[in-house]
């Protein structure tokens, strides 16, 4: 399906439409890049490591929470 979002995508969604929405492309661009920067740095020091410390059930917690928060945002259409 076309514009379709599940996931992870969703997560960066909730953060990029307003940026977009309140600063214009230039600051989105800026922080898709920033992101990037980040991950890269990230992987590169072997952090994901670190996420076998992070409980399955905080993971489904943080999934269900942005299907509600992903609902919420398409009621008032």
């Amino acid at each position: 399906r076309r514009a379709m979002i599940s996931a992870a995508t969703g997560a960066v969604a909730l953060v990029m439409a307003p940026l977009n929405r309140e600063h214009g492309l230039g600051y989105l661009v800026a922080a898709v890049i920033l992101a990037g920067v980040f991950q890269i740095v990230l992987g590169a020091l072997g952090v994901a490591k670190l996420m076998r410390f992070v409980p399955r059930s905080v993971m489904v917690g943080f999934v269900n929470a942005l299907a509600i928060l992903i609902f919420m945002t398409q009621v008032p259409e």
